[in-house]
């Protein structure tokens, strides 16, 4: 970052509305629930761990009013799922057919539309990933203008300068959470109804923007041009800590090991054979995958997956 963007008008105002723990913000006259929960999920190969995820919800989450998993597959795919649970098909297409992560370009872009599918009546919209388990129920008052998550260390704009990309859109060096050292993880977003409709576009436009721009080198993520339009909008940034979205593979994986009671979402976990054991008896150790793992069946080229590299 600009050793003197550290001392204008903007990047105070914006490093004051960042990474706010929750606990200053609760309490306030608000009183936006969360009601619905929003479970993007892309192809075929990731049906089962969002029914999965909405199983979870539905259990551990009797509050809310509903579950609606939003996807580029049909209805009739998602079987035996909960009362409350409903699934929205989406037509995505993307700019760029050929790109070599076409698949993951295709999520991404599915996500950032997918909580406009919540009902617009919602008090408030928690969009969490389909390999995202609730094992409680997220307590949170939300408030307009504000986006509610847990954060991770890593400045977005490094995954432009590690590639020395010559073509990186303006607009990221004219903005200040980019190139903070922590940034807003989208795997576990919280917020108003009207806060998304204001968002999900902007998001949409500068996520295209980047990643028609750049060279597809690399897996297209939601999170640089996330943090470009959260300085656009803003909006606050508030942390609600890391046992919202706890990463179990990093945490536990390849160590049988009982799932801690503090945690809220658990992020994460393969084979989903052991999540149906919790589901029997929480209380019991579960075996996990490394990280590793995790990584490598998650982010292939559309090649490399058609090549089987993951099995």
């Amino acid at each position: 970052m600009n050793f003197l963007k550290r001392f204008s008008k903007d990047y105070r105002r914006i490093t004051s509305r960042h990474n706010i723990p929750y606990a200053q913000v609760a309490g306030s006259n608000s009183r936006n629930d969360i009601s619905s929960i929003v479970i993007p999920t892309v192809g075929a190969d990731f049906i089962e761990e969002a029914i999965l995820s909405a199983t979870f919800a539905a259990r551990y989450a009797p509050e809310l009013r509903e579950i609606v998993i939003v996807t580029d597959q049909p209805a009739s795919a998602f079987t035996n799922l909960p009362e409350k649970a409903r699934v929205v098909t989406l037509d995505i297409q993307i700019p760029n057919p050929s790109h070599r992560y076409a698949q993951i370009y295709k999520s991404r872009l599915l996500k950032m539309q997918a909580p406009l599918s919540a009902s617009p009546d919602s008090t408030g919209v928690l969009m969490i990933d389909s390999d995202l388990n609730l094992l409680k129920m997220p307590s949170y008052q939300l408030e307009k203008f504000s986006l509610y998550s847990c954060f991770r260390n890593g400045r977005m704009g490094a995954k432009f300068e590690k590639r020395g990309y010559q073509n990186v859109p303006a607009y990221y060096a004219n903005s200040v959470r980019p190139g903070l050292e922590q940034h807003v993880n989208s795997a576990f977003l919280a917020a108003t109804y009207f806060t998304w409709q204001r968002l999900c576009p902007l998001w949409v436009n500068l996520f295209n923007d980047t990643w028609e721009t750049l060279p597809d080198d690399q897996p297209p993520t939601d999170q640089p041009p996330l943090s470009a339009a959260l300085d656009t909008l803003d909006y606050q940034t508030v942390n609600l800590g890391d046992w919202t979205n706890w990463p179990v593979s990093k945490k536990i994986g390849g160590t049988p090991s009982v799932i801690p009671k503090e945690v809220i979402g658990a992020h994460g976990g393969f084979p989903l054979s052991e999540w149906h054991k919790y589901l029997d008896n929480p209380d019991q150790p579960l075996l996990f995958r490394g990280q590793d793992y995790t990584r490598k069946v998650r982010y292939l080229t559309d090649e490399e997956k058609r090549a089987g590299v993951s099995s």
